[in-house]
């Protein structure tokens, strides 16, 4: 069965601070400096692996890395610097999203002690394309109308957004979410989510009749199938990845 937390979406709130159960995940291998230590706590891993989503918390020192799947970090805490093998640099800091893409090959140095919601899963389309990096999702403005939620059973929930990436075949996406107040059906069918929301306040319901309060520095995992409804109290703001 897979790893998860007992609930329909698994959840952890709030995200920055979480320190509840946490696995040592041991040193990180490949060293060039220093002893970099990670834990870290899971909120899903599926049947044999393929597909892993939570919290990842890394100590200072640095590393040489292959990033093996399409990967999406959003950084909460913490600096650090990742530099490929193509001379692409990233310097990473609280409010970094990187989606990195398979074959990814560098180094990582952490500076200060960083903590990661992340997503990872397998794609076997083109390699080391890079990687897509976005600042401050909690303050970017300038956000394209998605239009209204087309399932509403109370009110006029609105969308928009802002994509961070998406792949071609649209196997995946990931990007800004933002949602105004309504009450609206949520059927999860596009495939497995990664949310952290940033801000507002929202209550979903599991068509089971489990009730999932999300507030600001939530991180939740809804699998492919999730179905329910989605109450927006104040309007939400997530980053998130789709796959």
């Amino acid at each position: 069965m897979p790893t998860r937390l007992e609930s329909s979406a698994p959840h952890i709130h709030p995200a920055l601070t979480w320190a509840e159960d946490l696995n040592d995940w041991g040193d990180q291998p490949d060293a060039i400096a220093g002893r970099s230590r990670s834990s870290g706590r899971l909120l899903w891993k599926s049947e044999g692996g393929a597909v892993e989503a939570g919290l990842w918390i890394c100590t200072p020192g640095s590393w040489r890395l292959s990033i093996a799947k399409e990967e999406v970090c959003h950084f909460v805490s913490g600096r650090a610097h990742y530099r490929s093998d193509k001379r692409e640099e990233i310097a990473v800091g609280s409010g970094t999203v990187a989606h990195f893409h398979p074959g990814w090959t560098g180094t990582c140095e952490v500076a200060e002690t960083m903590r990661v919601i992340y997503m990872a899963a397998p794609y076997d389309g083109p390699a080391d394309l890079g990687a897509a990096v976005m600042r401050d999702p909690g303050e970017i403005g300038d956000l394209v109308d998605w239009g209204p939620v087309p399932s509403m059973i109370e009110g006029q929930s609105r969308t928009s957004g802002k994509l961070l990436y998406r792949r071609p075949d649209r196997g995946a996406e990931s990007g800004i979410w933002v949602c105004t107040p309504g009450l609206w059906e949520c059927h999860v069918n596009a495939g497995d989510e990664l949310c952290h929301f940033l801000s507002g306040r929202c209550t979903y319901k599991h068509e089971s009749g489990e009730v999932i309060e999300i507030l600001p520095d939530t991180a939740a995992f809804f699998p492919n199938g999730w179905l329910g409804t989605c109450r927006v109290h104040e309007t939400v703001r997530k980053v998130y990845m789709i796959r």
